[in-house]
């Protein structure tokens, strides 16, 4: 099922130390261009989407629920029966007039950044005074009017000891699902990288809590862009799985539209001795800058036994088939 990315544009009341466009929006800048689509170039984009056959839409920035015609995007998606993604920060989720806009529009989900379980770390890292307080709003706002809400945490070296925390927070807001993003280095990540990128070997110990964490809290968890060789005992978690089948067009601002599955997979990078492993088919490895820093020795293959081995891999890659295909749950 084909799902458009819409970056509307870069304008955002954030300014996270992990944020990866911040390479994109210098580009516009320096040639003292726009970092934010029109409402015209907007529309134009989703009739795009919608040439193209995409059932799914992700309406992401930048911010989209600062822009003015937010609620004008909204209504041209939910018109023409797109099933809608809404990645935000959510700050602005608790305001009456988007409340009431979103409550009869039923195929919509929100994917909302929180990155730490307080204000001080929260704030730390979005750079933005009262975002956590107004972040934890905007999640219970959309709980309370039963939309389904993904929380989107980026990892780093700021918040990874409060992971847990964040599951623990979570699930007090009513929020069910969540998605741990280990950081890419580019835009700001790249600028902030000491201060941002944590290692693996570092985070195991971390995962491992946080996933018996969200098994008592009874919260539904996915990681991204972290191998299963991290997380061999719970591979299940490894939400690249969810990418095994369709694929997802994205538009940068003012640049041209690519498909992110073939990209995302490019501009990753593996170890020789995954070559090795068994679930290579279906492991995208780890970002570029990743290993061209720590390199990837961490990465251990994984190894089924002989006798079980051939029919565990098809019986992944049926489920994950299924899975896709049945699937209402995308972290971004």
């Amino acid at each position: 099922m084909l799902t458009y990315d819409l970056k509307v544009g870069y304008g955002c009341n954030n300014k996270c130390k992990h944020c990866v466009i911040d390479d994109s929006k210098d580009k516009l800048l320096e040639k003292k261009e726009s970092i934010d689509l029109t409402t015209e170039e907007c529309i134009s984009q989703i009739d795009y989407a919608l040439s193209k056959g995409a059932k799914n839409i992700v309406l992401t920035g930048g911010e989209v629920t600062i822009r003015k015609d937010f609620i004008a995007l909204l209504y041209k998606c939910h018109e023409n029966n797109l099933n809608i993604t809404v990645q935000t920060n959510g700050r602005m989720l608790a305001n009456k007039k988007i409340i009431e806009a979103i409550k009869p529009i039923d195929k919509i989900r929100f994917v909302v950044a929180l990155h730490g379980d307080n204000a001080n770390t929260h704030d730390n890292i979005t750079q933005a005074h009262s975002s956590f307080n107004q972040t934890c709003n905007g999640i219970q706002k959309m709980c309370e009017i039963n939309k389904l809400v993904v929380l989107k945490i980026v990892i780093s070296k700021i918040n990874f000891k409060e992971l847990s925390g964040i599951v623990k927070l979570a699930s007090k807001l009513g929020a069910k699902y969540l998605c741990f993003a280990f950081p890419h280095g580019h835009g700001s990540a790249r600028k902030n990288f000491d201060e941002v990128i944590p290692t693996y070997e570092t985070l195991k110990p971390i995962f491992e809590d946080l996933i018996q964490t969200s098994k008592i809290f009874n919260v539904n968890i996915e990681f991204e862009a972290v191998p299963f060789c991290i997380i061999p005992k719970h591979m299940q978690y490894v939400g690249e799985l969810k990418y095994f089948d369709g694929n997802t067009l994205c538009t940068q601002v003012k640049e041209e539209t690519f498909d992110w599955n073939k990209i995302r997979r490019s501009i990753k990078r593996k170890g020789e001795q995954c070559k090795n492993c068994d679930m290579n088919d279906f492991c995208e490895g780890v970002w570029s800058e990743y290993a061209e820093a720590f390199g990837t020795n961490e990465l251990k293959p994984i190894k089924f036994p002989s006798t079980i081995k051939e029919k565990a891999l098809e019986s992944i890659k049926n489920k994950l088939i299924q899975e896709n295909k049945n699937s209402n749950f995308i972290g971004i």
